[in-house]
């Protein structure tokens, strides 16, 4: 008996329609995992957009921006977004805090927290994400200076953490 050889174009044929069925198999199988993480991240898109339209006052300049979603406190059954700016200022700090207290940037967590001998507050630190809780992480560089700084920010809460796998 003789065997019949298959053709180049068949078995090429072949090989492309098992790779696009194990292409389209492994999307099927990883969309919950990227609908959620691209869910929260829209979220924050929309609470950092939000965020970037409140007016600061005129004797503050920006030092940085961070923005951050996953799981700050808790026990893995929601999602946190954080949106923070760290800001130089000069003048009162009781003329800042009263300003931003006639602003409309609502979340679970909004606050302004003063930096206190170089560092964040211990107990605001509770509301910032483990990555962005120490000065440094907000700073270019070391040799930047530490005092006249103040941190505005917002902090929400999605009570869904689907499959995303940050907010476990």
């Amino acid at each position: 008996m003789v065997a019949k050889r298959l053709s180049k174009p068949f078995v090429l044929s072949i090989t492309s329609t098992l790779l696009a069925a194990c292409l389209i198999l492994c999307a099927i199988l990883l969309f919950p995992f990227a609908r959620d993480v691209l869910l929260h991240d829209y979220g924050l898109y929309r609470y950092s957009q939000a965020f970037r339209r409140i007016s600061h006052p005129a004797n503050t300049s920006p030092v940085s921006y961070k923005k951050y979603v996953g799981l700050i406190s808790g026990n893995g059954n929601h999602c946190n977004y954080f949106v923070g700016e760290l800001r130089r200022y000069s003048g009162d700090r009781q003329a800042i805090s009263s300003f931003y207290a006639g602003q409309d940037y609502t979340g679970l967590g909004d606050g302004l927290m003063f930096i206190e001998n170089g560092e964040f507050p211990e107990a605001g630190r509770n509301w910032l994400p483990p990555e962005l809780a120490a000065l440094s992480a907000w700073l270019d560089s070391p040799d930047q200076p530490r005092d006249h700084l103040y941190l505005v920010y917002t902090f929400h809460l999605d009570l869904d953490p689907g499959l995303d796998m940050r907010c476990s």
